[in-house]
């Protein structure tokens, strides 16, 4: 009789920070605090920060693992992180975003449901800098276009909200997950077309976590420059179709976000 136990699966949260003491704590305690049969190991990848980031870091103890380094954006410091990871499934969690109670729970249980998928997206609320929920028709929107999974539509809209997203790590080396330091706000949407090309992704749909916008996020200083990265990335691996289709959506989105929010 076979009583082996099934091996435990464990998660890979990287998160790339750098002076980001005001929002940190609250990004830390949402990744300890999952529960679940699975095993954690959350990866911080610190930019050599001048604030009291380090210093609240030091409170957590062995229970994250640190690493401060200078780098020169975002994305080498997540590529950095999952680099370093050792474990099944992967994502990365930014320095003021959160997740929601159970999230990964949840996101092992739809990979176990759908073993043959490689990556899947939940959910995500908008909030400021004061947890407040805001922004709620972009959320409306967005689920709707990602109620159900498609590369087509991918091309043409980017719904894939990067908190709520995750992948196995067998799925970030087959495509060299690397991401580009090249753009400056849309490099999350390069790595979801590059996913879309080798494996179909499940679309969850419950809330995962929180994205927070605030004074200081790329989100609300540099959203023209998003889009217009978005749009470059639809031309790169789209067809003219896509292109035209999200040169359209690019339009509206900008003139929403300028007048309407």
């Amino acid at each position: 009789m076979n009583n082996c136990k099934p091996q435990t699966i464990k998660v890979s949260v990287i998160t790339p920070v750098k002076n980001g003491e005001r929002f940190i704590r609250q990004t830390v305690e949402s990744v300890l605090s999952q529960k679940g049969d699975f095993e954690l190991e959350y990866i911080i990848r610190d930019g050599c920060s001048t604030d009291k980031t380090l210093e609240i870091l030091k409170e957590y103890g062995n229970k994250i693992i640190v690493v401060s380094k200078k780098d020169i954006s975002p994305q080498e410091a997540i590529n950095a992180g999952m680099a370093m990871a050792t474990g099944d499934i992967g994502c990365w969690l930014n320095a003021d975003d959160i997740f929601l109670p159970d999230a990964l729970q949840k996101v092992i249980d739809t990979f176990n449901k759908y073993p043959a998928r490689s990556w899947l997206y939940g959910r995500c609320k908008i909030i400021d800098e004061n947890n407040n929920i805001i922004r709620q028709p972009i959320t409306i929107y967005k689920n709707c276009v990602g109620f159900f999974y498609s590369k087509n539509v991918l091309y043409c809209e980017n719904y894939i909200n990067q908190p709520a997203t995750f992948w196995k790590i067998d799925l970030w080396h087959k495509i060299n997950g690397n991401m580009s330091i090249k753009y400056k706000a849309a490099w999350d949407y390069e790595l979801w077309v590059k996913m879309s090309n080798c494996s179909k992704a499940i679309p969850v749909r419950v809330y995962l976590a929180k994205f927070r916008r605030h004074n200081n996020s790329i989100s609300e200083n540099y959203y023209q420059k998003q889009f217009q990265e978005e749009l470059s990335i639809a031309r790169k691996h789209g067809n003219s179709i896509h292109f035209i289709i999200h040169y359209i959506l690019v339009k509206i989105r900008t003139i929403i976000y300028k007048y309407i929010l």
